[in-house]
């Protein structure tokens, strides 16, 4: 039996980067500090995230009260999203070799079920979103214990750092992908069980590897 493929929504099948740093410089003014240039965007995606608050001189404590601002402005411009190249083709192929898959977001399940139907993604068992981004472990867990999921059966897919740490948390696999917000070295210092460059390398996981 294959492994069941978690996947993760922003920076792993949707191209949000450019978004996100639109509306990281939209409520910049809200909570005083400078707006981002694209050069101090890329400098922070090879950061984690006390080292990238640092640099934005930005308290934690002001973090959970930015992310309720953050995901509803970006709610907003969802439509503004596309997958990554060659993300239709893989999910595709995953559901052809026979993998079962679900989809799980800080967005809204509405958001994300309109990004599916959009770009024939419908590729999933089951679609959940969740109310916020931190603690993202919790989240996991508490969608494993709702489908009946046992860890060890599970790999998930992300891009962030946080995806590796908090799926390594829950018992899971995780396979990280290079196209998303952070950095292959960052990635890397995490040490995610896969690494990969492509959509297609995670076809080639399922297909050739005894998972």
């Amino acid at each position: 039996m294959k492994p069941f493929l978690l996947f993760d929504f922003d920076g792993t099948l949707a191209d949000s980067i450019e978004l996100g740093l639109n509306i990281a410089n939209k409520l910049a003014p809200r909570f005083g500090i400078d707006e981002l240039s694209k050069e101090d965007f890329e400098r922070i995606r090879s950061m984690t995230i006390p080292k990238a608050l640092k640099m934005l001189k930005i308290p934690f404590y002001k973090l959970p009260k930015a992310i309720p601002y953050a995901l509803l402005e970006y709610r907003h411009l969802i439509h503004e999203l596309h997958p990554f190249d060659g993300i239709h083709d893989m999910l595709q192929e995953l559901k052809t070799m026979g993998c079962r898959m679900a989809l799980l977001s800080s967005n809204s399940k509405e958001n994300l079920n309109h990004f599916l139907d959009q770009y024939d993604l419908n590729f999933f068992e089951w679609v959940e979103g969740t109310s916020g981004i931190l603690k993202k472990h919790s989240s996991i867990r508490k969608q494993l214990k709702k489908h009946k999921l046992e860890p060890k059966n599970v790999i998930y897919v992300g891009d962030e750092i946080r995806d590796v740490i908090a799926a390594h948390k829950c018992g899971l696999r995780i396979i990280a992908v290079s196209w998303g917000f952070h950095t292959v070295d960052l990635l890397s210092s995490e040490n995610p069980d896969f690494l990969v460059d492509n959509p297609e390398q995670i076809v080639q996981l399922m297909r050739y590897n005894n998972l």
